[in-house]
């Protein structure tokens, strides 16, 4: 299936059967807060998979496209008849869980231990690495998120954000080109600004880069 970009995809406990399996886009998990803000709670990448029956129990909890995503859409119920088949799924959902929540948890401690402007460094490595072409030492990628998604999802209010990104600017760390692309002039630079930088590079795939920058003792 294809979904838009802003579209929602509601979810309910009555299709905890149902699996979502993200091919090309970007989307993010959200939930209405108690004091009525929306809070986004996780992103999806191509290659994720997320089930309904890992919806937490929050008013309003569903996934909404940042971008044009293709997604393939299933139910365990149908591979019932097809035991190796079904084996197959439940281990690939086992690992794609298992990463997802990893990264909710390296998320959680980003809010609940860095700064502002550490936060925001950390987001914009984890999308270069996720979403982006690293070459050497740079990546380029686009912003799926506006302004205010991510600032939500930072918990950060959007004039913290932009004048945080306007130091990294003018730090030389990343550029932007409009609003809707952003270029990671020094992956060990910007490593610099993310004291568990080690981790997020281990967590998206590139454990093998030599970031001599790294603070963390993880």
């Amino acid at each position: 299936m294809r979904a838009r970009r802003r579209q929602r995809l509601v979810m309910s406990s009555k299709w905890s059967d149902i699996i979502y399996v993200v091919k090309s886009g970007v989307l993010v998990l959200s939930a209405n807060g108690g004091s009525g803000r929306r809070q986004l709670l996780a992103i999806l990448y191509p290659g994720d998979a997320y089930s309904m029956s890992l919806a937490p129990p929050l008013d309003g909890v569903g996934v909404v496209a940042m971008t044009d995503c293709d997604l393939i859409r299933m139910r365990r119920s149908a591979l019932e008849d097809f035991p190796s088949e079904m084996q197959e799924l439940e281990a690939f959902l086992q690992q794609r869980t298992a990463e997802l929540h990893a990264r909710s948890i390296l998320h959680i401690a980003r809010l609940a231990s860095l700064s502002s402007e550490s936060r925001v460094a950390a987001f914009i490595l984890e999308l270069a690495l996720r979403t982006g072409q690293v070459v050497n030492d740079t990546a380029t990628c686009d912003l799926p998120l506006s302004r205010s998604d991510i600032a939500d999802y930072l918990s950060l209010n959007a004039d913290t954000l932009s004048r945080i990104m306007t130091r990294l600017k003018s730090r030389g760390t990343v550029a932007t080109v409009g609003r809707s692309r952003a270029i990671v002039k020094s992956i060990k630079r910007l490593c610099k600004e993310v004291p568990i930088c080690r981790t997020t590079l281990a967590l998206h795939g590139y454990a093998e880069l030599d970031c001599q920058a790294d603070n963390s003792h993880s």
